[in-house]
């Protein structure tokens, strides 16, 4: 690990503090459970997983329809229009790896783009997910790398500030710690923390296979509200008429 000084200097109205830790060594997964994701939604994903805390915000979007992205967090906390730091996890990543950005939320800035996609595209990287802007989003498309980001700028950034690699993060208002693998797709992205994450592919695939019995179902006519019971949960319900209603 690494730590650097606590200068700090303005950008906008951010400031870049100068506060450098680097991890080179996470503990990843097993790649069979990281490949096993691949093909679950990021929906039933986060179904089981609980349905809260595990979803990043819909802010976070893919860069262009029908990406989708498995794979381990290398986690970057990057200072707002700043990539250096991103220069430099790029190169610590291996494949089958996801960056995981924390730029703050910072879209005024544009933190990568054509080219750092390609690198990570030609070193075997499984995607990006940015919470911050990216840029080249036409070029990305069309070499079909996938990247997930909350917007898109023109503007380049600085290469002046460090940050951190492999800490926790926040990305889409969701801790991401290095490790966790992340499974993104049209709806946006799930994070599984590393730590229980055969018992949450086990549970998916279960899920996953149960959605295709209840498939059948409806599409012979069976509505969900019976063949899921919510029809015994709003009997149970006290629904009132408009006769009970205040006047």
């Amino acid at each position: 690990m690494m730590d650097y000084g606590t200068d700090s200097l303005r950008y906008g109205n951010y400031i870049l503090r100068s506060v450098h830790t680097v991890e080179p060594e996470i503990e990843r997964p097993d790649s069979t459970v990281v490949e096993g994701f691949e093909g679950i939604p990021s929906s039933v994903a986060s179904d089981v997983t609980g349905n809260v805390r595990f979803a990043m915000d819909s802010g976070i979007k893919p860069v262009y329809d029908g990406a989708t992205l498995v794979g381990t967090a290398v986690t970057v906390k990057a200072e707002p229009g700043d990539n250096l730091i991103i220069h430099k996890a790029i190169t610590m990543a291996e494949p089958g790896d996801v960056l995981v950005i924390d730029a703050n939320g910072y879209v005024e800035t544009a933190h990568l783009g054509e080219l750092m996609c390609a690198s990570c595209k030609a070193n075997d990287l499984a995607g990006i997910i940015i919470d911050g802007a990216i840029r080249d989003s036409a070029d990305i498309e069309e070499m079909e790398f996938p990247v997930y980001a909350r917007g898109i700028h023109p503007q380049g950034p600085l290469k002046q500030s460090p940050g951190s690699i492999n800490v926790t993060v926040t990305c889409g208002e969701v801790a991401v710690d290095p490790g966790d693998i992340l499974v993104g797709d049209d709806d946006g992205v799930t994070v599984v923390p590393g730590e229980n994450a055969e018992e949450v592919l086990e549970a998916a695939r279960e899920k996953f296979a149960a959605e295709g019995d209840t498939r059948e179902l409806v599409e012979g006519g069976t509505y969900l509200y019976e063949a899921k019971g919510y029809n015994k949960l709003y009997e149970d319900m006290d629904v009132v008429g408009p006769e009970d209603s205040v006047q």
